[in-house]
């Protein structure tokens, strides 16, 4: 006979095969409520969960109300005295097992057990092997499938990022091409007015050139004029002074140089007062204009400089957009790559699935050649077929039957 502390000792499982091995015939219709009753406990005990033993007075009223007996605090210490055969403030579920289907301690403790210890383990052994390739096979594929959705993200940014390089690099060539035209017409319009600069100063040169000549003109006609006058003047005066031959003479001389007709030389001076000053307004015009033409061609100059540096500039940035756009579309390619390696992976990972799958069923197996023989420990088979089928809910839906 088993000694009771080290039944209540047990994980919450062992104690629940201990129960239904002892008293299958009446508990079997039950055996899913023992199910229930071991995971509420394996989820309510705070520190061992499935490995515990026994829940605290707290947490054994925590289970009392998951069942809908939701008691005082002192009908609660009541229920627990009578469920608590050991008097140790704790309640094991083989206690809570003994108060529910109103067994005593000594009908636990010399409940049967079966003859086929040894098949028994054995079939343990098999189905804690198909258990933990269940649970490998279940972190393999959460991994493998975060690695694929890691890879699949990767590649689609990855392709984003090369599109958007590829759109930046034809931008920017375009730009490149603009600027090499923008550059061509200004240096064709920085040669346009270099040349018509030069053609205004010729032309203000030839202009400033007739005006001086016009003024020198009329400089020869002004003197020619005070020449005149003064002579005028000279016989004037010598007229009226000296001996009288001489004021005859002269008399005669002033006489006649009166005489003579000033008017074209008066009308000379007018016309080339004239000329000289429309010659003076051209020489301004032209002077002006080729101002306005060396200022243009400097404007000109300097606007072909302007371009021919945007185009470098565009240029290098065409190059730069360029390689951006090599390097985007080599990592797009890794990218692709490793979600294909991903992937691969993943479909390889079937060979765990397969080997998971193979273990269950080796287990189910065994277990029904056990149960075809006498002396079983109903209980334990029951106990590890509901393992399996547990088990089987995780994996793909295709192994599921």
């Amino acid at each position: 006979m088993v000694a009771w502390t080290e039944l209540t000792t047990k994980p919450y499982a062992d104690q629940c095969k201990w129960f239904l091995n002892g008293f299958w015939e009446e508990v079997q219709g039950n055996a899913e409520h023992v199910w229930n009753f071991w995971q509420k406990f394996a989820e309510l005990d705070q520190e061992k969960k499935a490995s515990g033993c026994y829940l605290d007075e707290f947490w054994s009223h925590k289970f009392l109300e998951t069942l809908g007996e939701t008691l005082t605090v002192i009908a609660l210490r009541e229920k627990l005295r009578m469920i608590d055969v050991d008097n140790n403030k704790k309640m094991s579920i083989t206690e809570y097992l003994m108060f529910r289907y109103s067994k005593s301690v000594d009908q636990v403790l010399n409940a049967p057990q079966g003859e086929n210890k040894e098949e028994l383990e054995k079939a343990q052994a098999m189905v804690d092997a198909a258990q933990n390739a269940v649970a490998d096979m279940l972190q393999r594929l959460e991994e493998q499938k975060a690695a694929v959705q890691q890879a699949q993200s990767s590649a689609a940014e990855a392709k984003a990022q090369e599109a958007a390089a590829k759109a930046a690099e034809a931008d920017a060539k375009a730009r490149a091409a603009d600027a090499q035209t923008k550059e061509a017409e200004s240096k064709r319009t920085a040669e346009e007015s270099t040349v018509a600069a030069a053609a205004a100063e010729k032309a203000a040169a030839a202009s400033r050139a007739a005006a001086d000549e016009s003024q020198a003109a009329l400089a020869e006609l002004q003197a020619q004029e005070t020449a005149y006058e003064k002579k005028k003047a000279d016989l004037l005066q010598a007229s009226q002074t000296g001996g009288v031959v001489q004021r005859n003479k002269a008399a005669n001389e002033l006489e006649q140089l009166k005489s003579e007709d000033p008017l074209p030389l008066r009308r000379a001076k007018i016309n080339q007062t004239a000329a000289v000053k429309k010659a003076e307004r051209a020489a301004a015009a032209s002077a002006e204009a080729a101002t306005k033409a060396a200022h243009a061609a400097d404007d000109a100059a300097k606007a072909a400089e302007q371009a021919e540096a945007a185009r470098k500039d565009a240029e290098e940035a065409a190059t730069k957009a360029e390689n951006a756009a090599h390097k985007a579309e080599e990592a797009r390619k890794v990218a692709e790559s490793k979600q294909a390696e991903a992937e691969e992976a993943e479909r390889q990972v079937a060979s765990a699935v397969a080997e998971a799958e193979q273990k269950l069923e080796d287990a189910v197996q065994f277990l029904a050649a056990v149960k075809a023989k006498g002396g079983i420990a109903h209980g334990a088979i029951w106990w590890m077929e509901r393992e399996i089928a547990e088990k089987r809910k995780y994996l793909p839906k295709r192994l599921q039957n």
